[in-house]
């Protein structure tokens, strides 16, 4: 009896056991289907956050989405593993770029003759190199083993910013869509960037964003996610002090900047009377030997218009589709134009013999050819002007047309224009410096022209991209150099965005896109140097990093 009673309770035990192990396993079953339920949600927010990025660009202009939605982003990604926020980030910095710059399958596509596929990968391809960046900030942000506090309001702004620099310089640099651009239309860019550019400016909004989320986790509906990322601040003001501290010594430093690096910016002499003129070619005609005399006699008609009035007369890039040193005729004809009309042309031409080809602008304002004045493109476009690692990619180049893959770079630091004119009966010297489409990108390497040029010309084609929003995000680029600069700027583009742009990067004047079409303005001289024309990227981002792990080193055994 008392082995039966034994193996009775053998059997119930067993039963039990099973029993337990089958609940655990339906338990179990339902938080795996959890846990992927709730990775499926945050893939797919995702994708919506990044995509909503571009929102926070011109031409939409909703520059304060991006610290919230980077917020968001953060708040998402902060309790993951490492490698799990890693590749949400990753998502998240393909679907902000994917959408950002969706534009170039136009070029690749329309006029490149890519085949769909191949166009579509590129782009990808593009989208996902620029989305490591932010793959690579996510991973840094869950494994530094520093306290919160420290991680959101120090690390992520210093590394958003670091990350930012080193992508306007890898691999020739790729600055498009950086976060500070986001502040062009805002006053604060009017002190931010004289002081320390746009690019570092990005340091700011990645601030923000940091001090948005350590605002949300005060929340009572975000404590238990506070106790799980292991805040580490005793005190609820604790959670700020790194981040407000950092804040207050650069906003003093940047206000000393602009006390003892800021020349007095004022303007210098009388207003210069100019006409820019947007000719409207169609990007698959531009370069067609057949429409080679058209495209001169558009340009020479709408400047016919307005050549007596103007003291310069500024036609965009590549405007005459042939080379300079070849084309006598036509430099013989705009020195006689620029002569009898007391004006000066400047044109858009390509220049150079054999196989050294240069992007270029010449001003014709004499009838000596050897006093024509000549600026040469120094930051060429990869896969456009010039195609890298061409032992490795020639086969792209036989499966994408690239006009103008061949190109050679112009020597950097380039003599200003020197434009005579006459004020109320008087003889009057400018100085203005230019640069192409593209370097518009690159502010640190145009800064220099703060202390040549009394205002800025920029010559530009950007039908490559269509009717999309690429234009106007590159126009929104521009502006920033002239706030960097406090120069007044003027823009001719073949068919748009042909403006006027005051030095507070306000748009004083413009023509439509996708029409012919003449403006005439009045551009104001000014004289003084900024600071960040002294200064630039490197030294901001040295001051920044110093200040940072000063806080660090202050808070972090208080933090704990």
């Amino acid at each position: 009896m008392k082995g039966l009673k034994e193996k009775r309770m053998v059997k119930r035990d067993i039963k039990t056991v099973a029993n337990e192990y089958h609940k655990a396993s339906k338990i179990g079953g339902q938080t795996q289907v959890k846990r992927s339920s709730s990775l499926w949600l945050r893939m797919a927010a995702m994708i919506i956050l990044g995509a909503m990025m571009p929102l926070s660009f011109s031409p939409f202009g909703y520059g304060f989405f991006a610290p919230i939605l980077l917020a968001l982003w953060l708040l998402l990604i902060l309790s993951e593993s490492a490698k799990r926020a890693f590749w949400l980030s990753l998502l998240f910095g393909i679907s902000f770029f994917t959408v950002g710059v969706w534009w170039i399958r136009i070029s690749l596509l329309e006029f490149g003759g890519a085949p769909l596929p191949l166009g579509i990968l590129l782009t990808f391809l593009l989208a996902l190199y620029l989305g490591l960046y932010y793959a690579f900030l996510g991973y840094l942000m869950r494994k530094i083993p520093l306290a919160l506090p420290l991680r959101l309001g120090v690390i992520f702004p210093l590394m958003g910013v670091l990350l930012e620099f080193v992508r306007s310089q890898l691999l020739t640099g790729f600055p498009w869509l950086s976060l500070g651009y986001t502040l062009t239309d805002y006053p604060l860019a009017e002190w931010l960037f004289p002081q320390m550019g746009a690019l570092m400016a990005s340091f700011w909004i990645y601030w923000s964003a940091a001090l948005l989320l350590l605002l949300l986790l005060s929340l009572p509906i975000f404590r238990s996610v506070n106790a799980l990322l292991k805040d580490g601040s005793k005190k609820s003001w604790q959670r700020y002090s790194p981040s407000l501290f950092m804040a207050g010594v650069l906003v003093f430093l940047i206000g000393g900047a602009g006390l003892f690096l800021n020349d007095k910016i004022s303007p210098k002499g009388a207003p210069l009377k100019v006409a820019l003129i947007q000719g409207n070619i169609a990007q698959e005609l531009k370069f067609s030997e057949a429409q080679y005399y058209e495209i001169l006699a558009t340009y020479f008609q709408l400047t016919a218009e307005v050549a007596p009035n103007v003291d310069l007369i500024i036609w965009p890039e590549t405007a005459v589709p042939a080379l300079y040193e070849q084309e006598v005729a036509l430099g013989e004809t705009l020195r006689k134009l620029s002569q009898e009309e007391k004006t000066t042309v400047m044109t858009g031409i390509f220049s150079g013999q054999g196989s050294v080809i240069r992007n270029s602008v010449v001003a014709y304002s004499d009838q000596l050819r050897s006093r024509d004045q000549r600026y040469d493109k120094v930051h060429l476009v990869p896969f456009g002007e010039f195609l890298p690692f061409r032992s490795l990619l020639d086969l792209l180049s036989g499966m994408i047309e690239i006009p103008f893959s061949d190109l050679s770079a112009g020597r950097t630091r380039q003599a200003p224009f020197i434009i005579k004119h006459e004020d109320a009966g008087e003889a009057v010297t400018t100085q203005l410096s230019t640069f192409i489409c593209y370097e518009a990108v690159f502010g640190d390497e145009l800064r220099y022209l703060g202390e040549q040029s009394d205002f800025l010309v920029n010559v530009s084609n950007d039908a490559w991209f269509g009717d999309s929003i690429g234009p106007w995000q590159h126009f929104q680029i521009t502006r920033a150099r002239a706030i960097e600069l406090q120069r007044e700027m003027v823009r001719a583009t073949n068919n748009g965005i042909t403006a006027l742009i005051g030095r507070n990067g306000s748009v004083r004047a413009m023509l439509p896109q996708f029409e012919q079409g003449v403006l005439e303005v009045e551009v104001v001289p000014y004289s003084g140097i900024t600071a960040y024309s002294r200064i630039g990227d490197f030294f901001w981002l040295l001051i920044l990093w110093g200040v940072g792990g000063l806080a660090v080193l202050l808070f972090r055994r208080r933090l704990g």
